[in-house]
């Protein structure tokens, strides 16, 4: 990485780089005025660095900055002499919510950064984009059995998954008509605090999608119902629309992509397989049997 991280610095015409982290890519701050991406994702993680859809997430970083989203705006690009990508984004100072700010409020915005997001977003096509459709999801099911068979994870998890995923194909097939570009990958730690406002970063894995795909991600990775219901009126009080069959789809596709992002991570670790039998419980199975997970107050339905 070394090596990557010198040339790409001498393409781009910089001098320093500090080090931020690398998961789906490697990101350094370069001369403080850039973020600067070498897109190699950390080891064990599962990522497609497919060239052409990096460009189709500069250009959508452009569509958006264009209708007065605050987002990263794309300064220059390159592949390295052994394949790799590298990007270079405009620095956006500012920090990522800490949990004393993560307050209802907080939270209210955060909803209402999403909805102006997919509002942003509308209009954008791209021949490069990902999609987030009934073959992503048939596809991810597929690779969840693979995982199952490698470690040997327990079968009845395993099916309850692979049915789970039948369903979302089913409501996101009666529902292809509203999908637009998503973040897909919307956390706290996706979302920086700023003079200006909320901004949403890191869309590497942006792509064509529901727009409850996005939010029941966001969803997912909160902790209280206070925190989901702020969120979800944040979001519906700033013109999104919320829909509940199609919520449980996404915040339980979600998941899924996170089994199969970290497959090769995960299995290994002894939390996880009493882990993943408490999903079955509390999102697969319930899902896979036609029963709602959130109500409209964004309770979870079948929580223990």
């Amino acid at each position: 990485m070394n090596a990557l991280l010198r040339e790409a610095l001498t393409s781009f015409g910089l001098t320093h780089a500090e080090f931020i982290q690398q998961h789906e890519n490697a990101v350094y701050r370069a001369d403080g005025q850039y973020l600067l991406r070498i897109h190699k994702a950390a080891e064990g993680l599962q990522v497609d660095h497919n060239p052409d859809r990096r460009c189709a997430e500069l250009a959508f970083l452009r569509h958006l900055a264009d209708r007065g989203l605050l987002v990263q705006r794309p300064a220059a690009e390159t592949t390295l002499s052994d394949g790799t990508m590298a990007t270079l984004l405009t620095w956006l100072e500012g920090h990522h919510i800490t949990e004393a700010e993560f307050t209802p409020e907080m939270q209210h915005q955060i909803g209402a950064m999403t909805a102006r997001l997919h509002q942003a977003a509308r209009g954008f096509h791209h021949p490069s984009m990902r999609r987030y459709d009934t073959t992503h999801v048939a596809q991810t099911a597929a690779d969840i059995r693979r995982m199952g068979k490698r470690y040997d994870l327990n079968r009845d998890d395993i099916t309850a998954a692979c049915q789970a995923a039948q369903v979302i194909e089913d409501r996101l097939r009666g529902a292809a008509t509203e999908f637009v570009p998503i973040h897909c990958d919307l956390s706290q730690s996706n979302i920086l605090l700023t003079e200006g406002g909320l901004a949403p970063i890191d869309f590497s894995l942006f792509g064509l999608g529901h727009p409850m795909h996005d939010l029941g991600i966001l969803i997912g990775n909160t902790s209280t119902l206070v925190q989901r219901k702020a969120i979800a009126d944040g979001y519906t009080q700033a013109g999104g629309r919320i829909d509940l069959p199609l919520l449980d789809a996404g915040m339980t596709l979600g998941l899924l992509e996170a089994l199969v992002f970290h497959a090769d991570v995960w299995p290994r670790e002894p939390w996880f397989a009493p882990r993943l039998t408490r999903w079955t419980d509390e999102m697969l199975l319930p899902l896979a049997n036609g029963k709602p997970l959130l109500d409209e107050n964004m309770y979870l339905v079948n929580l223990k």
